[in-house]
């Protein structure tokens, strides 16, 4: 019992004398600077969100003009069911065959990798079309590309999900 004591108390001291060092060690963990890697990583998601909200804000105000600027010339829309090319969503929004009321995309996951971006997601939609008003949630995944400084989507695939 006794020898158990003194390994018990030798262990606890040497623990004692290396906590110094370990603090030492956890603050400068703490405070070093992410590298420039990690930086350009966190860079670019805030980018790519950004590129998000940008664009759901075009389509909710049909803003042609500011969407021209968002979208990929090689995009690839497909929500119901509907594959549409890049001219064939931009002139169902402008010729308000789809009117987008509200879109609030929820836990949106954005992962980049030299020079795409792949962002996940569910959204609560509210559209209006010929069919009238429909509310409903989405699960998606877009892919973006960056091009000329900008990140632009390049492709949109969306599934109706229960709310």
């Amino acid at each position: 019992m006794a020898v158990v004591r003194l390994t018990s108390r030798l262990a606890s001291s040497a623990v004692v004398r290396s906590a110094p060092r370990l603090a030492v060690l956890v603050m400068l963990c703490a405070c070093t600077h992410p590298s420039r890697r990690a930086l350009a990583r966190i860079t670019a998601e805030s980018e790519v969100r950004m590129a998000q909200r940008e664009r759901f804000e075009a389509m909710m105000h049909q803003d042609i003009t500011a969407l021209d600027t968002l979208l990929d010339d090689g995009l690839t829309y497909h929500s119901g069911g509907v594959l549409q090319t890049r001219q064939q969503f931009l002139s169902s929004v402008k010729k308000q065959q789809l009117i987008y009321e509200s879109i609030t995309p929820r836990t949106v996951r954005v992962r980049v990798y030299d020079g795409l971006a792949l962002a996940t997601g569910r959204s609560e939609m509210r559209v209006r079309n010929s069919a009238g008003l429909n509310s409903y949630t989405v699960r998606f995944t877009e892919v973006y590309v960056r091009r000329d400084g900008r990140w632009l989507l390049t492709a949109w695939q969306a599934k109706r999900v229960g709310a």
